[in-house]
């Protein structure tokens, strides 16, 4: 498994050089996050051994750790904090790097320098993305991932940026900055026309951290869909914070086509919630999970495991209310910590900027940084016995209330193709 895993990466390796050696860009930029950073490295230095012009990286690591970010990577020659659009323009278009916001710029081998970051005042001011330069076709297969459980071919769209909250463990603020910007309803909704008029996708996935915040503007965007016939259309689902969760907002949302929403509940557990500065409570969680079953809507918790002091009782506890509770999906992910958050500062023991940044050591951090009181050999041989027969009957069961028999027979029928059963 190990030898295929390493002929699959060369693979790509030879892949990724052959097409900059085709393409011939003027620029290459790359997104980076911190536990694929190793990978970023690694792909900078390949494509550095076949190509002399500008490197540039952006994204939540190269935000939260721009000087460090390019001290480790020599071959970069510049990344942007924050938003990128703007600077990513002004440096194509040959502005002096100096004169732009956001950028970090390495000056001489030995001196870089950078202004502070930019953030775009009016979203409506960038263009639609420009869609037509991918593989829509491939981008857009039926998948049971984005929409969670509903098997959908599917476009995810932004119509907001950032959150009004400052969760411990969270590292949007390191690109978007504090607060929440949007784009306009009337951008929203010709953003939607044009999808529907150039790509035949059943469903949308609104990748707001938190599409209610505004209910008046998420109430708008309802009374649009609602008046242009594109409840008729389309599929789609939006991320809300449990207190969102209203009576009046949900009928709305359920007439538009809203068929899903998607709640980080994070735990069952008040204190674990208050340790990681959530501002929701248990009881909340709950309301707003009944209410939106109760309008004929589907969610979808997300919750994490390895808070500090974390015991397996507490699991054990997580895993009662989530049977006794829960009668929808969820998913269980491991906390981590990510350069710019609060709780790396406070535990990340400044791994990055004390350790090298190479695959062995970045991947054996992610995945035995825990701060509970277990193991992550115990957490994982708990879950194998106790959480995952559980979720795989859960995942059973929704796929399907969530697909009719014909959709369902497909999804089944491609999963098997696919994996060589048939």
């Amino acid at each position: 498994m190990i030898a295929r895993l390493g002929l699959d990466r060369n693979l790509i390796n030879r892949s990724m050089i052959d097409h900059v050696r085709r393409y011939k860009p003027d620029m290459v930029g790359f997104n980076t996050i911190s536990p694929l950073i190793y990978d970023t490295t690694e792909s900078i230095a390949l494509i550095r051994s076949v190509y002399s012009g500008p490197l540039v990286a952006g994204g939540h690591h190269a935000s939260a750790l721009p000087d460090l970010t390019l001290r480790r990577i020599p071959e970069l020659c510049a990344l942007v904090e924050g938003e990128g659009e703007i600077p990513m323009v002004k440096l194509m278009s040959g502005n002096d790097p100096e004169t732009i916001p956001g950028v970090w710029w390495r000056k001489k081998a030995d001196e870089i320098v950078h202004t502070p970051p930019h953030r775009n005042p009016n979203l409506d001011d960038l263009p639609f993305p420009a869609f037509d330069l991918l593989d829509m076709k491939y981008y857009t297969r039926p998948s049971i991932s984005t929409i969670r459980g509903f098997y959908l071919s599917t476009v995810s769209i932004l119509s907001s940026r950032g959150c009004d909250r400052r969760c411990d463990f969270c590292s949007e603020s390191s690109t978007y900055g504090r607060g929440v910007r949007f784009h306009s309803v009337d951008y929203v909704l010709e953003w939607i026309r044009r999808i529907l008029k150039d790509y035949a996708v059943e469903a949308l996935y609104f990748m707001d951290n938190d599409f209610l915040i505004n209910e008046r503007r998420a109430g708008e965007i309802c009374e649009r869909m609602l008046s242009q016939g594109m409840h008729k259309q389309i599929k789609w689902a939006i991320q809300a914070r449990a207190n969102r969760i209203q009576p009046g907002i949900l009928k709305l949302l359920k007439r538009a086509g809203c068929v899903l929403i998607e709640i980080g509940i994070e735990s069952g557990l008040q204190d674990q919630l208050n340790a990681v500065r959530k501002g929701t409570t248990v009881q909340v969680n709950e309301r707003a999970i009944k209410l939106i079953r109760r309008h004929g809507m589907h969610s979808h918790l997300y919750m994490i495991t390895g808070f500090e002091g974390e015991t397996l009782p507490d699991l054990e506890k997580k895993l009662a209310w989530l049977k006794r509770f829960v009668r929808t999906s969820f998913s269980w992910f491991p906390l981590q910590l990510y350069p710019g958050t609060a709780l790396y500062e406070k535990r990340g023991g400044r791994f990055f900027e004390e350790n090298e940044w190479t695959r062995e050591k970045i991947r054996a951090y992610y995945k035995n940084t825990c701060l509970a009181s277990f193991s992550t050999r115990k957490r994982d041989e708990w879950m194998k016995i106790h959480f995952q027969p559980f979720f795989r009957r859960r995942h059973q069961v929704n796929l399907l209330l969530r697909n009719p028999p014909l959709k369902l027979a497909r999804f089944i029928y491609r999963t098997r193709t696919r994996s060589g059963i048939l």
